[in-house]
């Protein structure tokens, strides 16, 4: 019967008991270089964790912050200046829509279409309010409270 020959077992046995140990020395040898490898491909396997895109959202609310006051202050002197203000402030709550996940804020169409020419036009003013209150909507407070906002 095959399977039951003494001279092959006995042949296989003694390979495994000459040749076990060389086997096991050499494995625990290249063990260290193995798991090198093993951990190279499986970290360039893995997605690269996501980048941040923009600024940190506490620098843009402050800056939100920061401008607010200021085009809430007395009128700049010249009209570039205000122009200038409110641009600034149109774009830094646009960022701000975009870090929070505001998905199409009504100011977007205007800035696309007017840039900083119509930064002055009523129309863009009242979809300047609908976006602060779609990122209020968010929890960003633009104007909070108390004494850090007089």
């Amino acid at each position: 019967m095959p399977g039951n020959d003494p001279v092959a077992a006995g042949v296989t046995i003694f390979l495994a008991i000459a040749l076990g140990p060389a086997v096991l020395v050499g494995l625990l040898v290249r063990a260290p270089a193995l798991v090198r490898r093993v951990v190279a491909l499986r970290r360039r396997s893995r997605p690269a964790p996501p980048v941040p895109v923009g600024p940190p959202l506490e620098r843009l609310v402050a800056d939100l912050r920061r401008l607010d006051r200021l085009r809430r202050g007395p009128p700049p002197s010249t009209r570039l200046r205000r122009v200038a203000l409110l641009a600034a402030y149109d774009d830094v709550l646009l960022a701000a829509c975009r870090a929070t996940g505001v998905e199409d804020p009504p100011l977007r169409a205007w800035v696309d279409a007017g840039g900083t020419a119509g930064a002055l036009d009523a129309g863009r003013d009242l979809a300047r309010l609908r976006t602060e209150a779609a990122l209020e909507a968010t929890g960003v407070r633009i104007d909070p409270p108390g004494p850090a906002a007089a």
